[in-house]
């Protein structure tokens, strides 16, 4: 960073070559552990969650125990989606820095 603003190079660009990419990884692997997580904690949720709060684990696993619409369908449809191209995007990115 500093090296950039010898170079008179502006504060947006520094952030947005030199700071993001150092970051980037970082943030991803934090978006990739909460996500994982979330999903991962149902049961933690539906204790944790005050009445009238409904996160999308705990509606999810209601909607399982009452029927089977094509709203859950769909739904799980979209979040292995999310999940495959989070993987593959990661495996992407790591790939050709390499």
């Amino acid at each position: 960073e500093t090296a950039s603003m010898d170079l008179y190079a502006s504060r947006f660009y520094t952030f947005r070559r030199v700071t993001l990419p150092l970051l980037l990884p970082g943030i991803l692997a934090g978006f990739m552990l909460a996500f994982v997580i979330s999903l991962d904690n149902v049961v933690v949720s539906s204790f944790v969650k005050s009445p009238g709060q409904e996160t999308l684990p705990t509606y999810l696993m209601g909607e399982l125990r009452r029927n089977l619409t094509s709203e859950i369908y769909a739904i799980s449809a979209l979040l292995l989606f999310a999940s495959i191209s989070i993987v593959a995007a990661s495996w992407v990115i790591t790939r050709t820095k390499e």
